[in-house]
This record gives C-alpha cells, sequence and structure tokens, in this order.
C-alpha cells in the first residue's frame, strides 16, 4: 500500500479537481491510499458537489492559507510536514502554476521520497508571468517527477533537464457517460423551453472572465442572433452571472441566454448543445473540450489555447483579435457538424488516451516506480 498526499486542490469543482477527482474514483484502492491537503480554516471541507462525485473515502487535512499572514501560514504548513511526513510515500502537488515551491520543498526537507508536480495550466495571468518563471529554474531542486496534461503545459512549466525527464498525463474521463444521446437532446431542450430547432451555442466552465471570457461569448453570440434569431445561448456552470447577465442586456439578447448553475450530470447536459464554444484568455489542456467532444459537439475555441483536437469538427483557426462577425459565421458554419456515430468517437478517445480505465493503470505504474 502506497500512502500519496494529495495537494493543490480547492474546496469546490473546477477541471483541476474533477481530473483528479476521476482518477482518484478509477484507482486501486488496495494499492493506494489518497489524503488531500487543503488551504483555508479549520472548518474547510471540500464542497457537497465534490463529495457527492467522490466515491471513495475523503480524508482531509487543513492547513491555512498563505495570505494574509505568510510568516504565521508557513510555519503551520512546516508543523504539519514536520508531523505527518513519514506517512507518505508519494506527494502529488498539482498546480494550475508555479506560484509557489513550499509543498515541494517541505516534502523534501521531511522526507517524502516520491515529489510530483504536476502541471495543469500553459498560461498564467500578470503575477504568474512574472514568479513562474523564476520558481521554474528552481523546481527540479524540489521535484522527483516532472508531469504535465499536454505538450504546451509541459513546455511552461519545465525547461532543461527537468523538460526532458517531464511525462504528459493525459486528462481522462468517463467515455460512457458523455456520449451523444438524442432522447436526452429532446428531454432537455423541453426542460429549459428550448424550440427543437433551435441553434443551441454554449459552454461548461466556471463563471469566471478573468480566465474564461465568458463576455466574449455574450458579445459573438449577439452577433449570430442577427443572422439566425433562433438562437440560445448556454453557460454550464455557476460563478458571476449578473456580470454576464448584464451584458446581455446591453447586447440586447438577455432573453436568449440561459444559466443553467452548477450541474452533476455534465455528460448529460452537453446533449442540449449544438456548438460547444469556449473563447478562454488562458488554460492548460481543458478537460472540458475533451468531453465535449467525446459528446460528438463541433468545438470552437481560440488558436491561442493548447490544441486538443480528437475529432475532424474541432476548429482553432480563429484569434481572439478576429472580428466577432468572423466568429459568429464559424459557429454558424459548424452547427450541422456533430459526430453521431458513437462507436468511431469511443474510439478516437481511447486511441488518443483519454479513456479513465486505461489511464488510470498508466498513472497507478507510475506511482509504483
Amino acid at each position: 500500500m502506497k500512502r500519496i498526499l494529495v495537494c493543490g486542490l480547492v474546496p469546490d469543482i473546477g477541471g483541476l479537481e474533477k481530473i483528479v477527482l476521476d482518477f482518484y474514483n478509477h484507482i486501486d484502492t488496495n494499492e493506494f491510499e489518497l489524503e488531500f491537503l487543503l488551504q483555508g480554516s479549520e472548518d474547510v471541507e471540500f464542497s457537497d458537489h465534490f463529495k457527492n462525485l467522490c466515491r471513495n473515502p475523503l480524508i482531509v487535512h487543513r492547513i491555512p492559507k498563505l495570505r494574509p499572514d505568510i510568516k504565521q501560514a508557513l510555519k503551520e504548513w512546516d508543523r504539519f510536514f514536520k508531523e505527518n511526513a513519514h506517512r507518505y510515500d508519494i506527494l502529488w502537488s498539482n498546480q494550475n502554476g508555479l506560484t509557489h515551491l513550499e509543498f515541494l520543498k517541505l516534502a523534501k526537507k521531511y522526507g517524502i521520497e516520491k515529489r510530483i508536480v504536476h502541471g495543469h495550466c500553459a498560461t498564467a495571468d500578470k503575477f504568474y508571468r512574472f514568479i513562474h518563471p523564476i520558481n521554474r529554474l528552481f523546481v527540479g531542486k524540489y521535484a522527483t517527477d516532472f508531469w504535465a496534461c499536454g505538450i504546451e503545459v509541459l513546455n511552461h512549466f519545465y525547461h532543461g533537464k527537468e523538460r526532458k525527464k517531464a511525462l504528459v498525463i493525459h486528462n481522462a474521463i468517463e467515455v460512457e457517460k458523455f456520449l451523444y444521446d438524442e432522447e436526452k437532446k429532446v428531454q432537455l431542450r423541453k426542460e429549459y423551453h428550448i424550440p427543437e430547432d433551435c441553434l443551441v451555442v454554449g459552454q461548461v466552465s466556471r463563471l469566471y472572465e478573468k480566465q474564461k471570457n465568458q463576455s466574449f461569448c455574450v458579445k459573438v453570440f449577439s452577433e449570430i442572433v442577427k443572422k439566425e434569431p433562433n438562437s440560445r445561448l448556454v453557460f454550464i456552470g455557476r460563478g458571476d452571472t449578473a456580470f454576464l447577465q448584464n451584458l446581455a442586456e446591453q447586447y440586447g439578447v438577455a432573453d436568449k441566454v440561459i444559466f443553467t448553475g452548477l450541474k452533476t450530470n455534465v455528460g448529460e447536459m452537453l446533449n442540449l448543445l449544438d456548438v460547444f464554444f469556449f473563447p478562454s484568455n488562458f488554460e492548460g489542456l481543458p478537460i472540458v473540450l475533451i468531453e465535449a467532444q467525446t459528446n460528438g459537439l463541433p468545438v470552437v475555441t481560440a488558436s491561442h489555447l493548447p490544441d486538443a483536437r480528437i475529432l475532424e469538427n474541432f476548429d482553432n483557426r480563429l484569434s481572439l483579435n478576429d472580428s466577432l462577425e468572423a466568429w459568429a459565421d464559424k459557429i454558424l458554419s459548424v452547427r450541422h457538424s456533430r459526430e453521431l456515430d458513437t462507436e468511431k468517437v469511443k474510439k478516437k478517445i481511447d486511441e488518443a488516451g483519454y479513456e479513465i480505465e486505461s489511464a488510470t493503470r498508466n498513472l497507478e505504474e507510475l506511482f509504483k516506480n
């Protein structure tokens, strides 16, 4: 039995948390025991959404956030590792950027032999762009294993000998849950009062403008409506709906924008859409792009994001600098290009390495070695 301390997750479900959780749900618990380290108050817990999706026991430890009192927080972090490091064989540090190396430093200091840094994002905001390149110079001093969810992320996280040693670990999914279901599509359109012949454009993600750029979705959608009035824009996820609602009102499309809130049945919800539209400002290799393609959806995303192409109806040729009309025309041009052959889709997803069972077996071998 190998015991693994998992770091870098937040209490709610985002893409990173979903990736780790999917692996945990399929890992051999006779061989591996995972424990989770959360930053926050003494009573911080994973969200009910996270708990509902988790099928294995959740053992959670808590340490304070670094801010506002960094000095005191680091003392408590040091105390946790000093008292507990002997219990762990592996540290698995999941990170969207190399904003700090403290987990890795403390794991090395107190004797955790295998120390994995797992990168999940290929670009970052201004602060991270400053600190990330500095920490990239030193990550090899503290980590033993270097993982990334895609080649663009690998190149962003590592250089030199670390880059040569680094491995791509695919963001895998439970394929069967995401395959297209025509009956579900009809049912969901009735539930959300959407006409059967309506064009439905949308995405699954946190409503987080700084990263996800959902205001761009609203602006492009306003151009779509000029050419195809019988359209809807659907946001599946939770966050700042007020901002997007106000923007939709400014662009005259508020009556055509739908917010479903957070959903646990993402695979089913994808059946509602005709086109998956994902113009984020920055990402790693988004798991939702794999999920959308597994549903057969045509995907329209931005040229600067990591290439997640598996199916032929994946399009990332446009830049965020291109006109709103160009984006609208692109979406309209692919509206009827959903891949309906589910056997073909399953084969493509498996061949690309995104099927969860085989991916988890590969992960277990890496944990053992």
